[in-house]
């Protein structure tokens, strides 16, 4: 079980243009994260392994880890991250 699963961040939508208000999880599975940044799963494992990954990634256990969503959103920018968690707002 993952202790983050119960967890969203509020993103307050544009109220200027009526973009309504959506949630995004905290944090994303590895896999998701390299999807994001433009990685190949196996990259991205390959990377948190040399140490070299993109952004901070969290160690959940051996073989599991997680990377934080305000991280993505800076690096790869909120629009990406919403289209590959497809969240609609």
């Amino acid at each position: 079980m993952d202790p983050l699963d119960d967890l969203v961040l509020a993103v307050r939508g544009d109220q200027s243009a009526d973009a309504s208000d959506y949630e995004l999880p905290p944090a994303v599975t590895l896999d998701q994260a390299s999807e994001i940044l433009g990685l190949t799963p196996a990259a991205g494992r390959e990377l948190v392994e040399a140490e070299r990954y993109p952004v901070p990634v969290i160690a959940m256990g051996p073989q599991t880890h997680r990377v934080g969503t305000a991280h993505l959103i800076r690096h790869a920018g909120l629009s990406r991250v919403r289209e590959v968690l497809r969240v609609q707002g």
